[in-house]
């Protein structure tokens, strides 16, 4: 981790399941699962359905909210190899959600709160997000390989 600038980290309980890219040079919390990687490709892949799907199916829960561990479920989830469209969605993804949490003042849970609530609608920055998901969960697919799978969200993002 000492060569990057910056490492991906899921909260270790969590309703989003979701990678946040956090500058590296800190002390990062138990409470933090760590990857030390600044690739926007696994980015892309973390934020994935697939990635989700596979984390409340393999980790534990807590109450209501998954309980990532790394040995049962990023070790065991098959990871395809990266691709230009992965990175490019990924860096897309990290680039608008952090412009919408700086401009809303919002955290990670309040913005995905909004973004999976079914009676939001006619909000530009949950439409962009709900359409970046769809764009990461296809990119996903490809890499992949599995193209003639739909990606019907429903409107939303990990609901």
């Amino acid at each position: 981790m000492s060569e990057l600038s910056e490492v991906l980290v899921i909260a270790r309980v969590s309703k989003t399941v979701m990678p946040l890219r956090v500058s590296t040079g800190k002390i990062m919390s138990e409470a933090c699962v760590v990857f030390a990687t600044d690739d926007y490709g696994v980015q892309a892949l973390l934020s994935s359905s697939l990635h989700q799907l596979w984390a409340i199916t393999y980790g534990s829960t807590l109450e209501t909210r998954v309980r990532y561990t790394p040995s049962d479920v990023f070790d065991t989830f098959p990871r395809p190899d990266s691709t230009i469209r992965l990175a490019d969605v990924g860096l897309a993804l990290d680039k608008e959600r952090r412009e919408i949490m700086l401009r809303r003042g919002l955290g990670l849970t309040k913005l995905y709160n909004l973004v999976n609530d079914r009676t939001i609608g006619d909000d530009p920055d949950v439409d962009r997000l709900r359409a970046l998901h769809v764009e990461v969960d296809e990119a996903v697919l490809s890499a992949y390989g599995w193209n003639d799978i739909s990606t019907r969200h429903g409107g939303l993002v990990h609901g």
